[in-house]
């Protein structure tokens, strides 16, 4: 659902879940801004940080209209690529705004920003979780689950050609109406599951990182869609697909290698963000010359538009063929109320502005 104008930033209300897709060019950085807690005060959460200046700049301008803590809960390295990192380590020195936790993915690269990561996390004494499928952490109402990396990939990693990409951290971020606590204790209370009614990922947002598709076949084996029919009523209960969407943060800037679309098709996002700055590559085929964009890539776009999906970039290289009335480069902060669809606004800044974030009522 798309509601245009001012509407957006004018009903953020303080129970809602706000994502910041945050414009770095070729690279991810996502601000996560949980709803308040009980004392009035929102709490902040980073998956990737390409660039340190731009982010703490839209946080300082957050916390000036916010009721917010200004230490973060955690940041999560995706994988120790450079334009998901390179920022990371600024963070982590800084006195004000360093985590409590750092979720790391496990893949050991031995880039010099990746060790001084590694080195700043023991010498500022910031407690380390090396991710896998099936964590789950809980932010009251919030819950956060990794669907990647698949512990059997991490095992595997840089010595059966598991690849960085691979071995990307992929978060499932639900928005319950109640404490989730409480909803899962009451799952087998009763006749009803409360799984099996509530309606399946209308408040989910997914972040692919740079997931490929070795990592997604773990993904989808691992957290299944269960139905039953008529005929075998008593043999499986009808459960909530795991990976059903609203939102899907698109894996690897949109590249051909990123998601299948068997896995779209699970998934069946509404609305799908991609984080990058195109790039084009001309090769010559039988004396034509044959120029493609690779990120997002044709493979990419074709395969989202079967799922009916609208589509989002950071620099506008899509809507610039498709929606010209959002052709620009910008920003995009979703916002996700509990338990409802999320609504989003694209905002009007290049890589290197910093653009006024949205305002609470």
């Amino acid at each position: 659902m798309r509601l245009e104008g001012d509407d957006v930033l004018s009903k953020i209300e303080p129970e809602d879940l706000v994502f910041h897709f945050l414009n770095v060019g070729f690279g991810d950085n996502i601000l996560i801004e949980f709803p308040v807690n009980e004392e009035g005060e929102r709490s902040y959460g980073l998956v990737d940080c390409c660039d340190f200046k731009k982010t703490i700049r839209y946080l300082e301008k957050l916390l000036e209209t916010r009721s917010g803590k200004s230490g973060l809960e955690f940041i999560c390295a995706s994988h120790p690529h450079f334009d998901h990192i390179s920022g990371i380590n600024s963070f982590l020195k800084d006195e004000k705004y360093r985590p409590k936790e750092f979720w790391d993915s496990g893949f050991r690269h031995k880039s010099k920003t990746y060790s001084g990561i590694l080195e700043s996390l023991v010498l500022e004494g910031i407690d380390l979780l090396r991710v896998s499928s099936g964590m789950e952490w809980y932010f009251d109402k919030v819950q956060v689950s990794a669907l990647a990396p698949s512990v059997r990939l991490r095992n595997r990693y840089a010595t059966y050609g598991v690849d960085m990409n691979n071995a990307s951290i992929v978060l499932r971020f639900e928005h319950h109406s109640e404490d989730v606590t409480l909803v899962k204790s009451r799952e087998y209370e009763g006749d009803v599951s409360t799984e099996a009614e509530r309606q399946a990922g209308s408040s989910v947002v997914i972040l692919g990182g740079d997931a490929e598709y070795d990592s997604w076949s773990y993904v989808t084996e691992e957290f299944p869609r269960l139905e039953r029919t008529q005929e075998h009523e008593p043999l499986v209960k009808r459960m909530v697909n795991f990976l059903a969407c609203s939102v899907l943060k698109v894996a690897h800037h949109g590249s051909m290698h990123s998601t299948p679309l068997d896995v779209y098709e699970k998934m069946m996002p509404e609305t799908a963000i991609i984080s990058t700055e195109q790039e084009e590559r001309t090769k010559t085929l039988d004396g034509f010359a044959l120029t493609r964009g690779l990120f997002p890539h044709s493979l990419a776009i074709t395969a989202l538009e079967e799922c009916e999906t609208k589509i989002i970039t950071t620099d506008g290289s899509y809507e610039s063929k498709k929606d010209v009335s959002l052709k620009n480069p910008g920003s995009i902060v979703v916002v996700v109320p509990p338990g409802g669809k999320p609504r989003w606004k694209k905002l009007d800044d290049t890589k290197k502005q910093t653009p006024d974030p949205p305002v609470d009522v």
